[in-house]
């Protein structure tokens, strides 16, 4: 009786682990707020340097639930040094996501010295 009972308790585990893991890896410069759980996600998180030789951020936010969502999310530019850049476009932008709706983010850094980013996504305040 108790094999069986850890058998089905191991199984369990495995399971909800299955459950956890569907989202997509997130990339360590991404914060998702906790109070979104798992209503959205960010994919294809790019940051490279264009033509014009400023960086620019593009990312993919999901929403992963059946109803609309309201979120924010902005971009904070790193220097050399990983710190913060002071910055007037780094602040947070105001989306709305219908139903299992996929939007692309972009953001440009507003100095040629920026060389990292760090985005976060929060529920909309």
């Amino acid at each position: 009786m108790i094999p069986k009972l850890i058998l089905s308790l191991v199984s369990l585990a495995a399971l909800a682990g299955c459950v956890a893991t569907n989202l997509p890896p997130m990339d360590r410069r991404v914060t998702v707020a906790a109070d979104l759980g798992t209503k959205a996600y960010i994919t294809d998180v790019r940051c490279t340097r264009g033509s014009s030789d400023y960086l620019t951020f593009q990312a993919n936010v999901v929403n992963n639930t059946s109803s609309d969502l309201g979120v924010e999310w902005k971009v904070v530019w790193l220097d050399a040094d990983g710190v913060a850049m002071d910055s007037l476009v780094s602040t947070w932008n105001k989306l709305m996501l219908a139903p299992n709706d996929i939007q692309a983010l972009k953001n440009t850094a507003s100095r040629l010295d920026a060389t990292d980013m760090l985005f976060y996504l929060r529920k909309l305040r």
